[in-house]
């Protein structure tokens, strides 16, 4: 009998190590996120409830000028007793063509899992995108695993070219942040349909090795009626053992949240 519960014990420690360093990241364009929308309570609540199911969720598409709704939602995501942080960018569009496209991006992160080390906004020298990406390095706790994230909103009518030069901010990131090895690039890409075709994403040099491509081509990440692959995850080759997995989080069906279902990927221990 005592056996039995040592060999019990034993995979329960085992499951719980496992589950312990089983890891997921989220991004979610929370289409038109501002004053307006954190007015409407039940939804809101649906978005609350959606960012408590991750350990990291990138946002896109923080429309407020007053910089106001990032830390205000912050506060009914922990309503609960959660203990989520969040970081959020500077308002992109830095230069002058770009302002009228503004948007913020944030980083809501569970500070029981995870911490953030260091985020910065892509220092856009040349003007290749209308919102410039926004970076963060995190740690996760269960095994010291770094790893930065890089979050995009591209503009649909220069999808292509500005997925394109995220091999430039690939080279960039090393330049700026310590331990940046490991790079994620996630985000609304527009990278489906009219915008981006698969053949035009071939041609990338994103699109090759040392990049893998998480989410694949034929999948449905909004709520339109025709199926788009327009938000994805990349992932550099050393990480790409430790992803275990995908997944659409349809957890709504009303735009009235947003017109882009939450994607994310499993980050596991190595296998």
């Amino acid at each position: 009998m005592i056996k039995n519960c040592q060999i019990f014990i034993c995979a329960l420690f085992t499951f719980a190590s496992l589950h312990a360093q089983s890891f997921e990241i989220a991004t979610f364009n929370i289409q038109n996120f501002g004053q307006s929308k954190m007015a409407k309570t039940e939804v809101v609540d649906t978005l609350a409830m959606i960012v408590r199911q991750f350990d990291i969720v990138a946002v896109q598409e923080i429309s407020d000028i007053s910089n106001q709704t990032a830390g205000a939602f912050l506060k009914v995501v922990n309503a609960s007793g959660a203990r989520y942080k969040l970081n959020c960018s500077e308002r992109t569009g830095v230069q002058p063509d770009d302002r009228k496209s503004a948007e913020q991006y944030a980083y809501y992160y569970d500070s029981r899992t995870v911490t953030l080390t260091d985020a910065a906004l892509y220092n856009d020298v040349n003007d290749d995108f209308q919102r410039e990406p926004y970076i963060a390095s995190f740690t996760r706790k269960s095994d010291s695993l770094t790893f930065v994230v890089c979050t995009i909103h591209t503009a649909p009518k220069q999808a292509v070219e500005e997925i394109a030069a995220l091999a430039k901010v690939a080279k960039w990131i090393p330049t700026r942040f310590r331990n940046a090895k490991r790079i994620i690039f996630c985000g609304d890409f527009n990278a489906s349909c009219s915008y981006a075709s698969p053949a035009a994403l071939n041609a990338l040099a994103i699109r090759k090795a040392p990049y893998y491509w998480v989410v694949p081509d034929d999948a449905d990440t909004n709520l339109a009626n025709s199926a788009c692959a327009y938000d994805r995850f990349v992932v550099t080759d050393n990480l790409r053992s430790y992803v275990g997995g995908w997944d659409v989080y349809r957890a709504f069906k009303s735009k009235k949240v947003s017109d882009h279902w939450p994607v994310y990927i499993k980050l596991e221990g190595r296998r």
